[in-house]
């Protein structure tokens, strides 16, 4: 080997490279002078002065004129649930204990008090009439065609959006072919018009991959045969994805035949980008066309009118088989309708919920009155069909698991399973009094939930007299099956809540009153850190100016009847807010963080999400993603190249390079776990060697089963692929360890340094 070569450092352990420097502060000779950083936050802080004022008065005259418009319009009169009106108490009991505000108190007092009357209005109606159920399920099918024609509208206007997109789309493909003739001849004007065209896209792995190859070839540390290599390959691979989707967001669920066809692409290409965004996370498949797979973008959150219909056909299955004649045949008419609904809203996916709160939210409380009536009708000895109705109808499980185990488990008494065994009888009668049980306990939560709004589980367990660990599992379950959703936190326990279909005026009282506390808890925050600014807190200001901003954003959106609340306060203030927040980051990039913050020793060996999380208000730099160390087993690797296939990034290949020092490096057991032939051949091979060998024999061309794997750190993004699909012996030939081990790189700093 030659000591004159030197190997460059990939580009993703460069960057790791100047992070470390930075911390460690061994830039200092390009630091800024103290005086200068002085004079910098001198001339910030005389610059957010005038701007300072607005921002600060912005909380209280925003909840002042919100009060006004809440009185006048009677926006509380709107709120009928219990569970959002007891969460935004307590929110704005939090923001009245970070400001003297008269509004935020008298807003308080208004909410206790429209609180207090629906609890006494549900107390006062205690004595329920005769129900008649055959007249309150004449009431649905109106209900359902006034569904339909929503969803129709909701349909239509989804088609006129994918219309306007289908134009944008056709632009983009009719670029993207023109850039990629001319990749060849010049790829850095081709790697800027991709750029333009990924920035339309807005996906971020796109424009993260064209900032590190840019970055790559600035600094010469990519050269030109790989440039273009990765140009064609990674560059053009994740600007189809952010084509994929663009497609699914604005023109809705399509097959990757359809994607091949408004793409212009290979359906091959279009099926690798595919993969790999299932892998990470970014589509699923939401059913089939004519056999074909239908894919759709993952949603954040699924709407809640989708989860209510969700209940809502849980509680009709269950419903159907206590009723007969007319009701029943109704019943089941119905039933078929709204799966066709459900089936729709699903290829919707992101929809204004608002359009079907109405609608959904009558439908749900006539099916739940009908329910509860029938449940009441049911006799003792009718234990089977009660107990699976109350099952479902208060959505204790998923309905094919209790189905199949009340009408299936007697064959497991009565006949042999698969194995010729017959079950128990005795046992059989304590599994299912278990589960049935567990199912009742269910229910009852649900019903709980369901009246008194978001709970924890203490408050469960208080009231139902269920143990609280029991509870808990009920919880856990329950929101595994999308019965139940995150409702937010109550004294550091989280809070469940089942789904419900928020009015526009609900919408609005529970995004203000989950922004209250945080803008004047921020607003507090930023007086303190202003008048005593130092250097190290401009991160913290960026982040507190951002955060504000931001809720400013999110409240500009709170709108009722068509009314933007406050919006000329909003207006006045989203200058300020905005200018502040360039300021302090044309600062923060005028005085970069180089002095020491930690030492070299404390980098040695450090987890990469602490090192994000500590040291991110520190740095200039993105998140530092996808790091990690590929550990390769040889003794464990059967070169059978299953990594090197399944790599969605092509970063690991079976290099036809055999390391024989390794062969006798390997331990009896480990050879006992190989396949007999493999195993066979290393015993061949140490037993005909008349010495140990060191020497590396390079195949002269590639041989199956044979090689040395290794990883290009520059592609890697620790995704773990390889390591899953590693056939290898226990757990594998491959581990990733998510560990920046720097004690070379270190030694080479300090060597630098010195």
């Amino acid at each position: 080997m030659s000591g004159s070569v030197v190997k460059e450092i990939a580009p993703k352990r460069r960057r790791m490279l100047d992070m470390v420097m930075v911390l460690g502060g061994l830039k200092e000779e390009s630091a800024v002078s103290l005086g200068k950083v002085n004079e910098e936050i001198a001339t910030l802080k005389k610059e957010l002065s005038p701007l300072l004022e607005a921002i600060k008065e912005f909380p209280s005259k925003y909840f002042d004129s919100f009060l006004v418009s809440a009185e006048k319009m009677e926006l509380l009169e709107n709120v009928d649930d219990v569970g959002l009106l007891t969460n935004s108490i307590s929110q704005f009991e939090e923001a009245v204990s970070h400001s003297d505000s008269k509004s935020l108190e008298t807003i308080l007092q208004l909410l206790q008090k429209r609180l207090d009357s629906l609890q006494k209005k549900d107390e006062s109606d205690t004595s329920k009439s005769e129900f008649d159920i055959s007249v309150h399920l004449q009431k649905i099918p109106p209900l359902i065609e006034d569904i339909e024609s929503m969803v129709s509208n909701l349909e239509d206007l989804a088609k006129s959006e994918a219309v306007d997109a289908e134009e944008d789309l056709k632009e983009l493909v009719t670029s993207l072919s023109d850039i990629i003739s001319t990749i060849d001849k010049s790829p850095d004007e081709a790697l800027a018009e991709l750029q333009k065209i990924g920035t339309k896209t807005r996906y971020g792995p796109f424009l993260r991959t064209v900032a590190q190859l840019k970055r790559g070839k600035r600094e010469e540390r990519i050269n030109d045969s790989r440039f273009r290599f990765l140009l064609k390959h990674n560059v053009l691979t994740e600007l189809y994805r952010g084509l994929i989707l663009f497609v699914l967001s604005n023109m809705g669920s399509k097959t990757v035949i359809e994607l091949g066809s408004l793409m212009e692409i290979p359906t091959k290409d279009i099926q690798h980008a595919i993969v790999s965004m299932i892998q990470r996370g970014e589509v699923e498949m939401v059913g089939l066309d004519h056999h074909a797979p239908v894919f759709s973008r993952v949603l954040g959150s699924v709407p809640e009118t989708t989860l209510v219909l969700k209940r809502i056909l849980q509680q009709l299955r269950a419903m159907e088989k206590s009723l007969e004649g007319d009701d029943k045949s109704l019943v089941a008419t119905s039933l078929n309708q709204l799966e066709a609904i459900y089936d729709r809203l699903q290829i919707l996916g992101v929809y204004d919920v608002t359009s079907l709160s109405s609608q959904m939210t009558e439908l749900r409380e006539i099916i739940d009155s009908c329910v509860e009536s029938a449940i009441s009708k049911q006799s003792d000895s009718d234990s089977k069909e009660l107990k699976l109705l109350i099952s479902a109808g208060l959505e204790a499980f998923a309905r094919f698991r209790l189905k199949i185990t009340l009408e299936k488990g007697p064959n497991l008494v009565s006949g042999l399973n698969v194995y010729g065994e017959k079950l128990d009888p005795e046992r059989y009668k304590t599994i299912m009094d278990n589960y049935l049980d567990s199912e009742l306990e269910r229910g009852t939560l649900l019903l709980i939930i369901r009246e008194l709004g978001a709970s924890t589980a203490e408050d469960l367990a208080q009231k139902t007299g269920i143990p609280q660990d029991r509870v808990f599992r009920h919880l856990l379950r329950m929101k595994k099956d999308e019965l139940l959703i995150s409702a937010g936190e109550k004294h550091g326990y989280l809070l469940y809540d089942v789904p419900r279909t928020p009015t526009e005026a609900e919408v609005a009282l529970q995004t203000v009153s989950t922004i209250a506390s945080q803008l004047f808890s921020s607003i507090n925050e930023l007086e303190e850190l202003v008048s005593s600014l130092e250097p190290k807190d401009i991160g913290h200001l960026a982040n507190l100016l951002e955060s504000i901003s931001k809720s400013r954003d999110k409240l500009a959106k709170v709108e009722f009847r068509e009314t933007i609340i406050a919006s000329e306060i909003l207006a006045n203030v989203e200058d300020p807010i905005k200018s502040a927040v360039s300021m302090t980051y044309r600062t923060r990039a005028r005085i970069p963080s180089t002095r020491p913050k930690v030492t070299l020793d404390d980098l040695v060996d450090v987890d990469v999400p602490q090192v994000l999380e500590e040291y991110t208000s520190m740095m200039g730099y993105a998140p530092l993603l996808g790091f990690g160390t590929i550990h390769w087993d040889s003794s464990k690797c059967l070169g059978c190249k299953s990594c090197e296939i399944a790599c969605p990034e092509h970063a690991i290949e079976l290099k036809p390079h055999l390391q024989m020092s390794k062969f006798f490096d390997i331990s009896d057991s480990d050879l006992e776990a190989l396949p007999s032939t493999r195993s066979l051949f290393y015993k061949t091979v140490r037993n005909l060697a008349t010495a140990r060998s060191d020497t590396d024999i390079t195949l002269d061309e590639e041989s199956p089963g044979f090689g040395t794997v290794e990883v290009d750190l520059w592609l890697c993004v620790a995704c773990r692929t390889c390591v899953r699909r590693c056939p290898g012996p226990d757990t594998g030939a491959l581990e990733l360890e998510l560990k920046w081990n720097l004690p070379e790189v270190v030694k080479q700093i300090s060597s630098q340094k010195v």
